[in-house]
Parts: structure tokens; sequence; C-alpha cells
């Protein structure tokens, strides 16, 4: 769990003998950052003890307040819709959906595919202009999506784009055959693996991708 590993950390760094001197309450700012929030703040319980410059930070989860969270709180949403016509079923998927959409803000805001910073425009136009084509970008990598998980079901968009880094092309130089003359350039690709193989061909790549280089060339 995230907090585990945060937490984790912290109790290595306060161990640390070289460790600046940091009183009580940044100490327990720090900690407090770690937990986060989402009921972890309720469920861990630590304890802090100075030593030297150094801090002992243990912890542990309370698994009364645990089994207390599970009977009354984990496990149920209730949501509110102003969708009177809908289902209690449609509902459902449409929230469910919803992940998509929130999955494509991250996108953008982390800046890991189409991110939207940095935007050099300051007027409201030239910054519409930058978000349609920001959403035109993400609508383009969910068709290339789609497509890809007709060879392999399940596929992530993220899994996707990994496995198509992974596809280069490689351009090899060799000196030339004699003294004066130019060097030789080859260009190979990369070998693939069977999946990469199956984008590749399922998002019609095969012709901007040279053949892939011999074992043992060069």
């Amino acid at each position: 769990m995230e907090y585990n590993t945060k937490l984790r950390a912290l109790e290595r760094d306060l161990a640390r003998p070289q460790a600046r001197p940091q009183n009580a309450q940044r100490v327990e700012r720090r900690v407090q950052r770690a937990l986060g929030r989402n009921y972890v703040p309720d469920l861990v319980t630590y304890e802090l003890r100075a030593r030297g410059n150094a801090w002992d930070l243990r912890f542990d989860v309370d698994m009364v307040q645990f089994q207390r969270l599970i009977g009354e709180r984990f496990g149920r949403t209730v949501l509110v819709t102003n969708r009177d016509s809908w289902s209690a079923a449609e509902v459902v998927e449409a929230y469910g959906r919803q992940q998509h959409v929130e999955r494509v803000f991250r996108g953008l805001k982390g800046g890991g595919w189409l991110g939207w910073s940095p935007a050099y425009h300051w007027t409201d136009s030239k910054l519409q202009v930058h978000g349609f084509y920001c959403m035109l970008g993400v609508s383009l990598l969910q068709y290339l999506h789609r497509r890809a998980q007709a060879v392999w079901p399940g596929l992530t968009l993220e899994g996707m784009r990994t496995e198509l880094q992974q596809v280069q092309q490689i351009d090899l130089l060799y000196a030339g055959e004699g003294e004066g003359t130019p060097p030789r350039l080859a260009t190979v690709a990369s070998s693939q693996s069977l999946a990469q193989t199956g984008l590749v061909a399922a998002l019609g790549l095969e012709g901007l991708i040279p053949e892939p280089a011999a074992k043992g060339a060069g």
C-alpha cells in the first residue's frame, strides 16, 4: 500500500545518525503527510521516540478499527444523480466509466502523454485552440488504443505506449570501404516481441519500420 511505502521510507530517513535535528512538531507533520487521507490516519497507529538527532518511528495497523471500517464504510458508495430517467444499472455503469475521463485528465495534467503544460499562450482564443488540439490528440490516442485491443485484449493505454516505445529505428554507421570513402549507413529496427509485432501490424506501422537487424550483425 502507498502509505506503507512512504512510512518505511520516512522511517529509514529519520533513523539516519547523520540526520539534521528536527523538532517533534516537524516530524509529526512529516508522518501525517506520509499517512495521507482516506481513513488511513484512523487505521495506522504510530510511535515516535527521539534518539539524539535521529528518531525511531514505529507503526502498525489497528485491526479493530480496520474491521469497524469494513463493516461501516468500505465497499459502500452512495451515488446521487439528476438523471431521473436512468435505471439503477445505467447510473452504476456511468459511474464506472468516469474512470476513463479521469485517466485522460491525469494524462493531461501529469504530462505523461499529450501534456497540457507548458502552454505558451495567454489569450483566451489561443488557449481554446491549445485545448482543442490536446483533446484531438487524446481522441487519436484512444482510437489507436481501440485498434491495439483487437490484437491484445485488455491492454492498457499505458501498456500500449510502453510497448511501442520499445519499437525503435537504429542507424548503424560503418567505416568506408577504402581510405577517403564516405561511411556507410544502414537503418534497421530493434528486435520485436510477438506482442510488439502484433501492435505494429494492427496500427499499420509496417511501412515505417525497416527490417529487423539480423542476429550477430555489426
